[in-house]
């Protein structure tokens, strides 16, 4: 029997778990081709460091049309290497709408077992964060919000109230989802190509159906091309390769303001090491309240000093844009000006301020010092450009191309009440598993 060729676009945090899931047979062979670099070392993964600055080497920057930079992981590993460890699920009623076919909360519910363990474990070696690691300021950010009303949420789905983070990673570094799923046992596989410094320049596609990838000067044959090169590099190979015709592709993301203040000193100083988000408030209309640990220059090599700060960030419906794509593949991303959650941050962000100038932080906030930043930021939580039930079918597949699929945060249907990350890693887990069955009777545990 010939086995079945598949070519995995993108060795981030989706395309290293499906690399490894359709990698365990004999009958299947997968090259992984990553246009960034190779293994990651033990330094990009210090939680201590979010390796994002202006000289980071292992990310891709995307300027937007109001300025912003969307910063992507790049190499592999993705962003799971560079981001800052956040691994909470999103909430169960973000699945309202998905094909329950596939999608039913039992099926959900295992595969994000499979990465968390329930709210710890699991092969991405969650955690949650604990009361050890959290500042002062996230001590009483956690008392306040408690004493107007909300509950302290203690399950593993978060839900409306104020959630300890969850973090993939132990108290050095963070569990990127290549050393989770690209083990050197995964990688010495027969079965398994993994191809760095590689770019994908095209898929190719005859008489509908994809039949292999131009990268790195070679054409690399394939009954099945998986894109998994996130949610901005999927939807422009995409529009490049496939009829090279002016393409609109929708795209959402969370955008956030900050709410900075200066802190009172002496204060007490978070350990080396703990998370830069431990925990957040999740309000009924939608919107996650972060409170960060330390100055993001603590974190970020290069980022000038500016003080602690409250993020509020629009989660649900989050802001809408596009993404375009010219004859000449050059690229504009329009990332949504959150119009539809604008009444909502403005709102929050005065809740914030009266917070921070109230007696629950009289002691850690400089009187008179609490600001709400001018500038509209991001969260960097790109998705929806390729969304399941529109462009994709419910595990992915490209509508109108066979032996086209897509796999990463692209396909998301609609906004999460989280970030992303693990929604999409169980996403990738899932449409793995379901389209490995087919094609091998052999079962096998991750890693192995």
């Amino acid at each position: 029997m010939t086995p079945r060729r598949v070519v995995v676009v993108g060795a981030g945090s989706c395309g290293c778990v499906v690399a490894e899931r359709l990698s365990r047979g004999d009958d299947v062979l997968v090259t992984l081709v990553e246009a960034g670099r190779d293994t990651p070392t033990d330094a990009d993964l210090r939680v201590s460091r979010l390796p994002v600055g202006p000289d980071a080497h292992r990310v891709r920057r995307h300027r937007t049309v109001d300025g912003l930079d969307l910063v992507r992981g790049s190499g592999v590993g993705g962003s799971s290497v560079v981001n800052g460890g956040y691994f909470l699920r999103g909430h169960r009623t973000d699945l309202d709408g998905w094909d329950r076919r596939w999608w039913d909360i039992d099926t959900v519910e295992r595969f994000h077992r499979i990465l968390d363990g329930g709210g710890s474990g699991g092969v991405m070696s969650v955690r949650r964060v604990d009361d050890t690691e959290l500042h002062p300021r996230a001590v009483a950010f956690e008392r306040y919000w408690h004493r107007t009303g909300y509950d302290l949420v203690g399950t593993e789905w978060p839900t409306v109230g104020v959630n300890r983070v969850r973090v993939n990673a132990d108290r050095v570094r963070r569990v990127s989802a290549d050393r989770a799923f690209l083990t050197a046992a995964v990688r010495a596989r027969p079965s398994l190509r993994v191809l760095a410094d590689t770019t994908v320049d095209e898929v190719l596609v005859s008489d509908g159906t994809a039949t292999g990838v131009r990268a790195g000067g070679e054409t690399i044959p394939a009954d099945e091309v998986i894109l998994c090169a996130g949610t901005l590099a999927s939807a422009t190979l995409l529009a490049r390769s496939v009829g090279r015709t002016p393409s609109t592709f929708p795209l959402g993301e969370h955008r956030e303001i900050l709410v900075r203040y200066r802190e009172r000193t002496p204060a007490p100083r978070t350990r080396a090491g703990v998370p830069l988000l431990p925990t957040v408030l999740h309000t009924e209309d939608g919107f996650e309240i972060r409170c960060y640990n330390a100055d993001f220059a603590d974190h970020i090599t290069g980022v000038a000093r500016s003080g602690p700060a409250v993020g509020v960030a629009g989660m649900v419906p989050g802001a809408s844009g596009h993404l375009t794509v010219d004859a000449d593949g050059a690229v504009g991303i329009d990332i949504g000006a959150a119009e539809a959650v604008g009444d909502g941050m403005r709102r929050w962000s005065h809740r914030v301020v009266e917070m921070l100038e109230g007696a629950a932080h009289a002691d850690l906030v400089e009187e008179g010092s609490v600001t709400i930043d001018p500038v509209l930021a991001t969260s960097h939580h790109a998705w929806g450009t390729m969304p399941m039930g529109a462009a994709t079918d419910a595990l992915g597949g490209v509508i109108g191309v066979e032996g086209l699929r897509v796999v990463d945060g692209s396909i998301l249907p609609s906004a999460l009440s989280s970030g992303p990350h693990a929604t999409t890693m169980m996403m990738a887990a899932r449409i793995a598993d379901a389209i490995a069955e087919p094609l091998s009777a052999r079962s096998g545990i991750v890693g192995s």
